[in-house]
This record gives structure tokens, C-alpha cells and sequence, in this order.
């Protein structure tokens, strides 16, 4: 066998041989990536318990929330890569998204993340009484958080799991829920 096949047998029927293996799981021969873009991100400088401090001296108060997380390792994960600040005063922050099952081939998947949500999420004792219900807010509370007391694999990487989206939806559909409330009254 000369030099040539020898590299080939090394280096291409392994790799053919495991995107075989990765189609047959998946149905993709290859790892996707799905990347969602924030649209203008400003750097956050500093965080405290009320605001942002964003980069140009802006500092940003989220909506719905009057204790932000400030300290807490997967807010701060959230905002490392920049906020989109809209014109309604909402915030976007980009996290890692872990695979739920390994027949998934998307392996990299950075989604973007509602700040207010995952503030309301971290700590539902931030969450503003007067706009959302402090029987609401037990009830979130109670439904499930994300807890980093006891941190798992995910949250020790500064990821979010397909679990915390859920509780995540859960806070923003109490938001949503509030705020059709006050506009009736």
C-alpha cells in the first residue's frame, strides 16, 4: 500500500465513518450551528441592583423588574456579549443553549435571551409588585425558577437547558398577562 492510501485509510474513512454515524442519528452529516444576532448590541459596562450601565454612560432599567440579579453568573453571561436595547425599554442578551437529546443536530445553538424574563426568572423577588401581582409572583415562584443554589452542568458553563426556556416562557407569559390587565383598567 503506498503513502496515499495509507493517509486516506487514516485520516478520510474515520471521518466518513463518523458523519455516517452523525447522519444516521440525526439526519445531518455534519454539526449545525444556529447563531441568533443582536441587531446594534451596546456593551454593558457594570451591572447593579437597578440597572445596566451600558457602555456610552446609559444606564437602562429593565421593564417589569426593580431588583436585577445582578451577580448572578447566568445574567452575567447573558449580558458578556452586549445588550439590544428597543424602543419600548426591553433588553436582549445572547446565551448558550444546550443540547436537549443527541439526535439533535444543531450542537451550537446561541439563542437570544429576554433580560427581563431571565431576571423574573433568577429572582421573582426582583419582579416589580405593582405591575405583576404578588400572588403572581409566589406562583412563579412556586411553577420553578432557575436555581443556581444547586448548579448543574449547564448552568456551571453559563448555559441555559431547554428546561430553563420553559420557565422562561412561563415568566414572560406572566408579563404579558400583567400588562393586559393594567391596559383593561
Amino acid at each position: 500500500m503506498n503513502r496515499a492510501k495509507y493517509v486516506r485509510w487514516l485520516v478520510m474513512y474515520p471521518v466518513l465513518a463518523l458523519g455516517g454515524c452523525h447522519m444516521l442519528m440525526t439526519g445531518f452529516p455534519i454539526p449545525l450551528w444556529h447563531i441568533e444576532a443582536l441587531s446594534a448590541p451596546l456593551a454593558v459596562r457594570s451591572t447593579t441592583e437597578t440597572h445596566l450601565i451600558l457602555e456610552n454612560g446609559r444606564r437602562l432599567s429593565l421593564p417589569f423588574i426593580v431588583k436585577i440579579p445582578h451577580d448572578n453568573p447566568l445574567f452575567q453571561a447573558a449580558i458578556s456579549g452586549g445588550v439590544e436595547v428597543h424602543d419600548d425599554g426591553t433588553a436582549h442578551g445572547r446565551m448558550w443553549l444546550d443540547r436537549s437529546c443527541g439526535n439533535d443536530p444543531v450542537v451550537w445553538r446561541l439563542v437570544r435571551v429576554n433580560l427581563s424574563d431571565l431576571a423574573g426568572a433568577l429572582q421573582p423577588t426582583g419582579i416589580n409588585p405593582s405591575v405583576v401581582s404578588p400572588v403572581a409572583i409566589a406562583e412563579l415562584k412556586e411553577r420553578g425558577l432557575i436555581s443556581i443554589a444547586r448548579p448543574t452542568r449547564v448552568h456551571r458553563k453559563g448555559h441555559l437547558s431547554v428546561w430553563d426556556l420553559r420557565t422562561l416562557r412561563i415568566v414572560h407569559q406572566q408579563f404579558e398577562y400583567s400588562t393586559s390587565l393594567t391596559e383593561r383598567n
